[in-house]
């Protein structure tokens, strides 16, 4: 190798050298600052001036903490009952009252008269001053049979109001066959058919009534009115 190349060669080690040695020194220097800078101990704070002028001052309210003590829910409100009437009363039920109510007379010893009474003390007089009013009026049945054939009919019931307004006895006095008019003549009949006396006596049985007075007492009485069918 000629002299010329080799002072070349030791130039560029000469300068790798240099730059590696400078690297490292920089590197030094670098962490000793990082490390060992600001040197240890208080700084002196006696020459700053603080202006609080310009600070946002937050006031710090202390809070007490607060129990509750749980309650027990109140009872529930008792159920209001309610009363369902145990009948159905139409406005357009047609109703026909006879005033002619009779008061029962007292059989006495007559074992034809006494057959077929109710049992225990009654009360009667020969005329009642008040007689008894209805205050549950229970409608008939409209029986399937008699709406299948248009049956048009009337009954007039009679019954046996006792001291209490209940009906004791309850017997059809007349029965008629009513027209497809209002106009048509009614047409007495011995029986009406398709269920329906049995569906007035029924109904009527279940009628309460403000039973007759005489002398300021309830009396047993008869009380006539009139139910009609398909109308």
């Amino acid at each position: 190798m000629s002299p010329g190349r080799l002072e070349k060669k030791d130039r560029q080690q000469a300068y790798v050298l240099r730059m590696m040695a400078a690297l490292a020194a920089s590197l030094a220097l670098v962490t000793a600052v990082v490390r060992w800078w600001p040197p240890p101990g208080e700084p002196d704070l006696s020459g700053r001036i603080y202006d609080v002028r310009g600070q946002e001052v937050i006031a710090m309210e202390e809070i007490v903490p607060t129990q509750q003590r749980l309650q027990r829910p109140p009872p529930p409100a008792p159920l209001i009952p309610i009363v369902v009437p145990d009948e159905v009363v139409l406005d357009d039920y047609d109703l026909e009252v006879r005033d002619n109510f009779l008061p029962v007379d007292d059989p006495g010893e007559d074992a034809r008269s006494v057959e077929g009474a109710a049992e225990g003390p009654e009360r009667t007089t020969a005329a009642a001053s008040v007689g008894p009013k209805p205050v549950r009026i229970v409608e008939p049945e409209y029986t399937k049979e008699a709406r299948k054939k248009n049956v048009r009919a009337e009954v007039v019931i009679e019954v046996l109001v006792n001291e209490r307004g209940r009906v004791e006895q309850a017997r059809i006095l007349e029965r008629y066959r009513l027209g497809e008019k209002p106009e048509d003549p009614k047409e007495p009949v011995a029986h009406l058919e398709h269920g329906l006396e049995e569906a007035a006596l029924a109904a009527a049985r279940g009628w309460l009534f403000r039973p007759a007075r005489e002398g300021g007492k309830p009396v047993r009485s008869y009380f006539t009115f009139t139910l009609r069918f398909g109308i």
